[in-house]
């Protein structure tokens, strides 16, 4: 339940206090860097979850998520998208070769240097560009210039 919250997320910030986690949810990353300054009430939402390990790949374009533990910030979660594209490409199945139609959307953390491609059939990360390429590549026969 608590992952499903954070990929619906704007931009928001997890405080983890022992099994309980408390999620502030922005409308917008501005948001957030304002109740971080100022202080300000700004939020639009608030939840408490039980605590469980999180997979930020998946969270929503643009959206800073923020970890923190007794406020202090273990990590910063944000993917931007960087390109876009459709392809057609070809598999066999059922021993025939049948082409296949697919738009995928690649993001770039803003906080490491993993890359996350988004489809609606996959969503896969990747620890550098590399490897996304090369998988690119295996999977679909196609280099992408991003």
């Amino acid at each position: 339940m608590l992952q499903e919250g954070v990929n619906e997320l704007k931009s928001g910030i997890l405080e983890i206090d022992g099994d309980i986690v408390k999620v502030t949810g922005f409308t917008r990353e501005e948001m957030l860097h304002r109740h971080l300054k100022s202080g300000s009430q700004c939020f639009s939402s608030k939840g408490l979850y039980t605590y469980q390990n999180l997979e930020f790949h998946n969270i929503q374009n643009n959206a800073l998520i923020i970890v923190r533990k007794k406020e202090n910030e273990l990590s910063r979660h944000q993917f931007k998208p960087i390109h876009k594209e459709t392809i057609q490409y070809k598999e066999f199945k059922d021993g025939v070769e049948k082409t296949f139609s697919l738009t995928f959307t690649i993001r770039k953390s803003t906080y490491s240097e993993h890359f996350h491609l988004l489809s609606e059939k996959l969503s896969e990360l990747f620890d550098c560009k590399e490897k996304l390429d090369q998988y690119l590549q295996e999977k679909f026969n196609i280099r992408c210039s991003y």
